[in-house]
């Protein structure tokens, strides 16, 4: 479980990356705003990163109690 925790804290910089990338790419492309990207950027990432920095935290300090 701490790897996957660690995992999602490590992949939030790059969902960020490539919402901003994917928002700036499709904006171009049509020539409209479009939102989804931008708030999975926004939005997702961060979420994503204390998520994964709550849940990292929890499974440390469960891994540690349970040591004789």
């Amino acid at each position: 479980m701490l790897t996957r925790f660690l995992l999602l804290v490590g992949a939030s910089p790059l969902i960020f990356v490539a919402g901003v990338f994917l928002h700036n790419v499709l904006s171009w492309l049509l020539q409209v705003e479009e939102p989804v990207f931008f708030l999975v950027a926004i939005v997702g990432a961060p979420l994503a990163f204390v998520v994964g920095a709550v849940g990292t935290t929890v499974a440390l300090v469960r891994r540690l109690a349970t040591r004789p």
